[in-house]
This record gives C-alpha cells, structure tokens and sequence, in this order.
C-alpha cells in the first residue's frame, strides 16, 4: 500500500514539537577549499556526536570548528546552513532564524534551511511559520528530517494519532539511514505513544530503539517513564538510573525522586532533588540553565518556589513556545500568582496540544481560581489521555478532580464558573 508523503497542512487541528531541536542526518557540505570543507566536516561529525552522547562539550567543538570555516570564508553557504544547527543545538534560537533566513534569500531550495527555520520557528514559538517551513521542507526533500517535524506540529496542533502515522513513514525511512537516525526516530514514536497514555506501545518502540543502538541515553529515559506508566517501579529506576549516568538531566532526577519515592526510599528521593539543585548552580557558574527542566522540577516539588519561577521567567523568554508557556504558568501557580497563572496556561493551550501535563497544569490553576466546572474539564482531559502520564502528579490530579466534583459551582458563592 503506497503512503502519501505526511504534510502538516492535511492536518486539521494539530503536539509538541519534539524537541526537534536538531535534524542530525549526515550533512552534505561544500566548499571549494579543503581547509573549509573539512571544519565543516568535523562541525557535523561533532554535531551528530553531541545527540548520540548527550554531550553538550560537542555543540562547543562544533561551533569553534564552523567559526574558523567563516573566518576562512564568511560567504561559504554550507557553513551559514551548519552555523544556525549548532546554534540550534545551543538554543540560540534567534540568532539561528536570522541564519536561516539569510540562507533562505540566497537559495530559496535549500532544504537544510528550511529544517533549520522549522526548528527555530517552533522553538520561538512561531507555529504558522513553522508549518509553512515543514511544508516547504517536505516537497523539497521527503524523508526522515522532514516527517519527524511535520509529525512534531501535527501533535503540537491536537492530531498525535496523525503525528503516529507520520513517525511511523518516518521509521521506514529511517530503516536505510543510520543506527543512530533509526534509533532517535523510534524514541520519538515512543513519546506520542506514551504521550496517548499506551506505554506498551511506548516500550515496543523504546526497546527497539536500544536493539537498533545500544544503551542509548534517549531510549534508556523513555523506557524508563513508560515502566513507570506500567507500575514497574522497579525496573524503571533501574532504566533511569542507567540513562542518568549516561546524561545527568533534571528531570531524570526528578523522575528518579518520584520513583524512590514510590519505593518508599524518602532519603535517595531527596538526594535526587538536591542534584537538581547543584546540576543547576553549576550551569549558572557557566553562564547557561537547565531552564525549564529544572523549574518544573523544583515547582512539581514545592521546592526553591521563588527560584523556580525566576528559571521559567527567564526560559520564557529565551524561548516562548507553548511548553515555556506551560512552565511559567505551573510556576506563576505554585507561587500564588493564579490570574497570571491563569494566563499563561491558556496561551500554553492555545495550539489544542493534547498534553496530560498542560491539561493538568490548567485544571489546578482553575481549581484555585474557584472555577470547579474549569478545572474538573482539564483534569480529566489529562486522565483520559494519559491516566499514569505523572508517576506523582497523576494522582494528584485524580484526587484534585474528586475535590472539584463535590465543590459547588462558582456561581452559587457569588464568582463566575
């Protein structure tokens, strides 16, 4: 059975941009100097070293690599398109849209461009442009890089069962390109099944994921929510623990918590929390954050509150997509800001992403604001997507939702519903 070829404008509503923060197929570079070709050469190697590793180290050697190739030659066209990925991959979103524009105006057919565009776009929060660029993309070159990011904003846009079909034309393409390009598509099918609440689903795609290639970091963390989803308590804090000794992340060590927790384990919950803390005061001594990783975790844990909200704050603006969005307002919350709370999760929602956490995050803000029929809508939305989405927060929400359902409406003690 043939399959068209996924485009984000068949779509009619429309999740989350995958991180797409990087594209990371092997990239075709030019140059008529060899000098120059091999720079670029080894910014790309270092490029796809740096998502196989979760080594951040790599994005600094690729960027010190494609600098040297512009100081060489400031107009060489290759290293304008792999100077806005590296940018990309350092979350420099701005200053890699202006990149890829330029490149745009000079070769309008430029695919690597528009996967670049398509990532910042998406970063910045941006998502008309963002679609028109994965459009544009995707007549241009068919093939992983494009499907993976079409499948990323039919999810951000409420389609995720579509963005499943996507990823799954994306594997098959994905079949004929390396272990690692395999591998980081099938973690990605993994997170829209995990995503619709079907962790079996998730942990096929996940497990494949580590046949195709090996211990890898991503893989490890997935496998690790959806036996967490499953109950497999056990198990998932023996799949975390591998993948945070592979890449320390906040959020690893959040779930991590959460699982010792579970397992009645109060002192090494703790001492995962308190990582999260040093991981973040050693990013800050660097001049970088783990940014809203380290907020929702200090914030899901009523912890450093007035910290956590200065992270989002700061993220926000750095990156203003509806997941920083949904940061702010899980932290404007959790310091007692509810109306701006209020705000930022309706702007968090604006796209219809069907996301338990945002549905979540929505109902316990309307919970405080006394708009019970509000709440008890958004809390189940995120049950009926993801009934175990938050090994701690799901059934937080269930006994919220059971809260809201005895508490009369607004209207009879004089608010609004």
């Amino acid at each position: 059975m043939t399959r068209s070829r996924p485009t984000c404008r068949r779509v009619t509503l429309a999740p989350r941009v995958l991180a797409a923060f990087l594209t990371l197929l092997p990239v075709a570079v030019r140059g008529e100097g060899q000098p120059v070709a091999g720079l670029l050469d080894t910014a790309g190697r270092a490029m796809r070293t740096a998502r196989e590793t979760g080594d951040p180290t790599w994005y600094g050697h690729a960027r010190a690599a494609v600098d040297r190739a512009l100081d060489i030659d400031p107009d060489d066209p290759a290293a304008q398109r792999i100077k806005a990925w590296v940018l990309l991959g350092q979350h420099e979103f701005h200053e890699a849209l202006v990149l890829a524009e330029q490149s745009l105006a000079r070769e309008p057919r430029d695919w690597m461009s528009w996967a670049n565009l398509t990532d910042a776009c998406v970063e910045l929060g941006d998502y008309a442009r963002a679609v028109d660029a994965a459009d544009r993309l995707a007549a241009l070159r068919p093939g992983v890089a494009a499907y993976t990011r079409v499948a990323g904003l039919q999810a951000l846009l409420g389609d995720r069962a579509t963005a499943i079909t996507t990823l799954e034309v994306a594997v098959a393409a994905a079949e004929r390109a390396e272990p690692e390009t395999l591998a980081w598509t099938l973690v990605h099918l993994g997170h829209e099944h995990l995503a619709l609440g079907d962790a079996d689903a998730a942990s096929r795609a996940y497990e494949r994921a580590l046949d195709t290639f090996a211990d890898y970091h991503l893989a490890l963390a997935g496998l690790a929510r959806a036996r967490a989803a499953q109950g497999r308590i056990a198990d998932a804090i023996g799949l975390a623990t591998r993948a945070v000794e592979r890449v320390p992340s906040p959020a690893l060590h959040g779930l991590l918590a959460d699982l010792h927790a579970v397992a009645g384990d109060a002192r090494e919950a703790d001492r995962e929390l308190d990582l999260v803390r040093v991981m973040e005061r050693l990013a800050a001594v660097q001049g970088v954050s783990y940014g809203r990783e380290t907020a929702l975790v200090l914030a899901d844990h009523d912890r450093d509150l007035a910290d956590a909200l200065g992270i989002a704050r700061a993220d926000h603006a750095r990156r203003p997509d509806v997941y920083g969005d949904d940061a702010l307002a899980w932290t404007l919350y959790k310091t007692g800001r509810h109306a701006d709370a209020k705000r930022a999760a309706a702007r968090a929602l604006r796209l219809g992403t069907e996301d338990a956490s945002l549905h979540y995050h929505a109902g316990m803000i309307a919970a405080a604001l006394g708009r019970p029929r509000s709440a008890a809508r958004h809390l189940e939305r995120a049950l009926a997507l993801a009934p175990a989405f938050d090994i701690r927060q799901a059934p937080m929400a269930r006994a919220a939702l059971d809260a809201v359902r005895g508490t009369p409406p607004a209207s009879f003690r004089g608010g609004q519903v």
